[in-house]
């Protein structure tokens, strides 16, 4: 019920008023008459009336002054004026406060009904407006209270400076309270898009439904403020997010979380979670790390340089060994992951292997190589570095082997040439042909030609003579054995050529013509 009081000088218009109208029968509650202007402003300061019936003309303080008083404290009061005949200059100056309603004296129960009736329609609608427009608040608070608490959530990490009435606020309205939590990263791996950072988010909603607290994203990272439970039931709903969004999506996730604290205590709290994520670069995808899995790198001296010898590397690249090449790069990262290094400097260290390694191929292809330099420092892991470098230093590795390949070749071919354009000679050596016709080193020769042919040097040497004899020996029928040793290269001791013809056929030159002559071979 509305409440109304009534303020007079008169005490018959006061007691008639009082008395005639059945207050609550028409839905008002009746606080009584105030006999001055005083008398009102007193009782309405100690309980504000809905409705104020005032005469204009009263001692001391006026309905005017009454109404202007009031106004300042209660301007939610509606005023109806009494006036009698000849007031009507006094009524306008009411029209300046807002007053709308006005009761001539003498007025009869009806008209105070019909007047009051009227304002209570007035403020009906009023609250009904209001009621509305609260509603509409609420319902669009809701829609958007989500969205404030990822933003405050991410400005307070990024620590923006908050006034404590801003902080109390946003507290009360976000219903934040002392209570202990614990601060999640979530990292996805791979190449994924707003489909499958949503699919994360809905996943986490799902495993931690009460638990979670507060979620945002920064830099497409998904954080999300939860109760603090104990490490073995948080990597459980963790491992189960991990689950849904493989499932779905077909990538993996890197997490890392926090010890506990309060909701004052986030910004740490992410520097904490922030530093657990980057260890994951030597953990690998898929990884769960906290700030105990992290503290044993923190005891290596780390500032100790790298000793690794990229001349080695440099070598077996050029030489085409991708045993070696395989085995260097593996101790290379072996030692990366131990040093556990500040990630730029691994990838410093990782940019220097590379140059090393794609220094070894052919010029015109070596700017490509470059190209690839941009997307070697946006790989996340050491284990993807690893396999990058490794993939590049072999493809460089079989090129330099194929060409290698291709100039052994040529090269033993033009050997295998010389032997038999001077196979005469006696003085036919390997060590000859390396230092006066070929010009390198006679060990070096020596196993690339037992490599390429699969015999020694002087193995194919006997081999070649005695083949070219007994074609020398078939061809002609009276060919002298000094003959044949002279042009396969024993001229001066055709005795101890027919010796190693013997051991290399099983007879000596005559018999071996005559075994021709019957028919034997």
């Amino acid at each position: 019920m509305y409440k109304v009081l009534l303020v007079d000088d008169e005490e018959v218009i006061r007691e008639g008023m009082t008395k005639i109208i059945d207050w609550e029968a028409i839905g008002f509650r009746f606080m009584g008459a105030a006999e001055n202007g005083i008398e009102a402003y007193e009782r309405l300061m100690q309980d504000p009336a809905d409705i104020v019936i005032t005469d204009l003309k009263m001692p001391v303080i006026d309905g005017l002054e009454l109404i202007a008083k009031i106004q300042e404290e209660h301007p939610e009061i509606v005023f109806v004026v009494l006036s009698g005949y000849g007031e009507f200059e006094l009524a306008k100056q009411a029209m300046r406060y807002g007053v709308k309603h006005y009761l001539l004296k003498p007025c009869n129960e009806q008209k105070i009904i019909e007047v009051l009736n009227e304002i209570k329609d007035d403020l009906l609608r009023e609250e009904a407006k209001e009621q509305q427009f609260i509603q509409e608040n609420r319902e669009h608070l809701a829609k958007v209270l989500p969205l404030v608490r990822e933003q405050f959530l991410r400005d307070f990490i990024a620590s923006r400076a908050y006034t404590l009435s801003e902080y109390e606020y946003y507290s009360r309205l976000l219903q934040i309270g002392e209570e202990s939590l614990r601060l999640v990263i979530f990292q996805p791996d791979g190449e994924y898009g707003y489909e499958e950072l949503f699919g994360l988010m809905k996943g986490i909603d799902q495993a931690f439904d009460r638990k979670r607290y507060l979620t945002t994203n920064i830099k497409n990272q998904v954080l999300v403020l939860v109760e603090a439970v104990d490490d073995r039931e948080l990597i459980r709903l963790l491992t189960q997010v991990k689950e849904v969004f493989n499932a779905y999506h077909r990538l993996e996730v890197s997490i890392a979380y926090s010890g506990e604290g309060s909701f004052a205590d986030t910004p740490q709290l992410y520097q904490e979670v922030w530093e657990c994520l980057q260890y994951t670069f030597y953990l690998g995808t898929g990884s769960i790390v906290t700030k105990t899995d992290i503290e044993p790198s923190r005891e290596h001296n780390t500032s100790a340089a790298l000793l690794f010898n990229f001349d080695a590397v440099a070598v077996a690249v050029k030489s085409g060994n991708i045993t070696a090449v395989e085995q260097e790069i593996t101790g290379f990262f072996r030692q990366l992951q131990a040093k556990r290094y500040e990630i730029n400097i691994s990838k410093t260290y990782a940019l220097e292997l590379f140059m090393v390694i794609i220094r070894q191929s052919k010029a015109e292809a070596m700017e490509s190589y470059i190209g690839k330099l941009s997307e070697l420092m946006t790989l996340d892991y050491l284990e993807q570095l690893q396999e990058f470098i490794q993939a590049i230093a072999l493809q460089v590795t079989k090129e330099n082997y194929d060409r290698i390949v291709t100039t052994h070749n040529k090269l033993i071919k033009q050997v295998i040439h010389y032997i038999q354009e001077h196979l005469a000679e006696e003085d036919l050596t390997l060590k000859g042909l390396a230092s006066e016709v070929f010009y390198m080193n006679v060990s070096y020769l020596s196993k690339l030609f037992l490599r390429e042919t699969g015999e020694k040097f002087s193995h194919y040497l006997m081999r070649v003579r005695m083949e070219k004899a007994k074609e020398l020996i078939a061809e002609h029928d009276e060919e002298l054995v000094y003959a044949v040793a002279q042009r396969v290269g024993f001229g001066n001791n055709p005795q101890y050529f027919s010796q190693l013809f013997k051991k290399y056929t099983g007879y000596t030159p005559s018999e071996y013509k005559k075994g021709l002559g019957s028919n034997i071979f």
